[in-house]
């Protein structure tokens, strides 16, 4: 039986080393590994001023291809040398850049989502989810959208699980504008302390004047002592030291999903520990110093950075239904224990004495009413109703709500998401200039736009594959350059260069 004719298509624009060496080992490897497989390389360079649009650039490469009588294609990035990689025909797509041989200490992420580096299509499958989109320019975020893309089109996935606790009960629910909850903010972090929180943040909603977007689950507000889910999915707690120094645990990107965090800070040995669900996520240490005097603020925050800034409030959009502080840094053990209980209250399986404050939205209440002609006030108006979550550890610390709904959640064990099919793929990464958002900031804006652009299509349920991709891709042949391979290579390479 003949084997399929493989198209490899990569997107370029001035990386001229990168791609003498990728045509060079690429070859090498499917003339001393994958010899049985007839092939062409599509070099597509984008040879207008425009920001780089790798998305339309790997569109305008498979209609090429494809017109070569390519049956199947794989979008590959120049900067991956194949070291153990398995190019054969798949009937479903696959992603297969998944290990990686640093050329030096450069890394590369790859979270459970991750469809880009080396993807494979059969031509079919491609052609039904019209492709990728033609308007992510700039870098990043056209690959969750070509998932996005084959998820909505009923392609096959796999279905990555996640263990949750979730129970059915009752939460205070966040509009991400104005919901918050005042606590008191009696903690001096002169002993060990550990914070806990169930919580489910909500969709994530993008602010077009703000670099980032960050949602604060809780927080001692200035230099923000806060837990926070972001719009990279990302969990993140953070705190202060009094240099200003930063002390940050983050998660590796994951959905918005039920969630039991527990913190824990010890002053005294100098460290933070972070766990999620039962799981350790991260540990960080710092040498000397003290943590910053958070006890300066009077107000600590449930939902919200803080809500008297005029910037980067950090609004939580998302339920809340426990929130609790414990005067010392929880073991692993008690960790997990406080996590599996079910929902059952905390001072059920924990002394009272431990507890600094713990608030559950199903132990609210509500001072007198106020009337104004005869009428109630809104129950969670700052002049009508006032609303209050009771302190469960005795301490009378009771906390203040604005804003927020009571609401139902439901059981659940576990939380599954589509992801790519992967078959294991190992390459050797080339170095080169990080061009999404790196260091606080974003190299080219355009990716924050394709961040924005990413949430909006999926938030709002859009099918724009059925008329963005393939069937509106229009292109121009700037020119046609030859590469020339040793003898031994029986490589056919095309190198083309289009105005997009």
């Amino acid at each position: 039986m003949k084997n399929k004719k493989l198209g490899i298509i990569v997107p370029y624009r001035d990386r001229q080393e990168q791609l003498k060496q990728f045509i060079k080992e690429i070859s090498d490897y499917f003339h001393y590994v994958m010899f049985d497989i007839e092939y062409e390389i599509f070099i597509i360079e984008q040879g207008d001023t425009k920001s780089f649009n790798r998305g339309k650039l790997l569109n305008i490469g498979f209609i090429i291809a494809e017109q070569a009588g390519c049956e199947y294609v794989v979008f590959h990035d120049i900067d991956l040398m194949p070291r153990d990689v398995d190019y054969s025909y798949s009937t479903v797509p696959i992603q297969l850049a998944n290990k990686f041989e640093a050329w030096t200490a450069f890394k590369r992420t790859i979270n459970d989502d991750y469809f880009g580096g080396v993807t494979m299509f059969p031509r079919e499958l491609f052609k039904k989810i019209n492709g990728y989109s033609n308007k992510f320019r700039g870098w990043g975020f056209e690959d969750n959208d070509l998932l996005y893309r084959c998820d909505k089109a009923g392609i096959q996935l796999y279905d990555k699980k996640y263990r949750c606790y979730s129970e059915e009960t009752k939460a205070l629910k966040f509009d991400g504008e104005s919901s918050l909850v005042e606590i008191p903010n009696i903690f001096t972090f002169a002993r060990p302390i550990s914070f806990y929180a169930s919580f489910n943040p909500g969709p994530v909603v993008c602010s077009k004047n703000e670099i980032t977007d960050e949602y604060a689950v809780f927080s001692i507000p200035g230099e923000d002592l806060n837990l926070s889910y972001n719009s990279f999915r990302t969990y993140k707690f953070e705190l202060f030291l009094v240099n200003s120094d930063i002390i940050s645990i983050t998660t590796k990107s994951l959905p918005s999903m039920p969630n039991r965090v527990v913190v824990t800070i010890d002053p005294k040995e100098k460290v933070v520990k972070f766990y999620q669900n039962g799981l350790k996520i991260g540990t960080d240490k710092w040498p000397k110093y003290g943590i910053r005097k958070y006890s300066n603020e009077p107000t600590m925050y449930l939902g919200v950075g803080d809500p008297n800034r005029k910037n980067k409030n950090k609004w939580f959009n998302g339920t809340i239904d426990e929130f609790a502080v414990f005067k010392k840094a929880l073991s692993d053990q008690e960790v997990r224990e406080l996590t599996v209980r079910g929902n059952t209250l905390i001072t059920d399986s924990f002394d009272k004495e431990l507890l600094s404050t713990y608030y559950r939205a199903d132990s609210t209440y509500v001072t007198k009413t106020f009337r104004s002609s005869d009428k109630v006030v809104n129950l969670h108006s700052m002049y009508g109703n006032e609303m209050f979550l009771r302190d469960l550890s005795g301490n009378d610390n009771d906390a203040k709500v604005f804003n927020c709904d009571i609401v139902e959640t439901e059981f659940k064990r576990d939380y599954t998401i589509k992801t790519p099919i992967r078959r294991p793929g190992k390459f050797m990464l080339l170095p080169h200039e990080e061009q999404g958002y790196t260091s606080g900031y974003w190299k080219n804006w355009k990716s924050r736009e394709n961040q924005i652009l990413h949430y909006d299509i999926v938030n709002n349920n859009r099918e724009e594959y059925t008329d963005d991709g393939l069937s509106n891709c229009r292109y121009k042949v700037l020119g046609i350059k030859n590469s020339t391979l040793g003898e031994l290579h029986r490589s056919v390479v095309k190198h083309i260069i289009v105005r997009t």
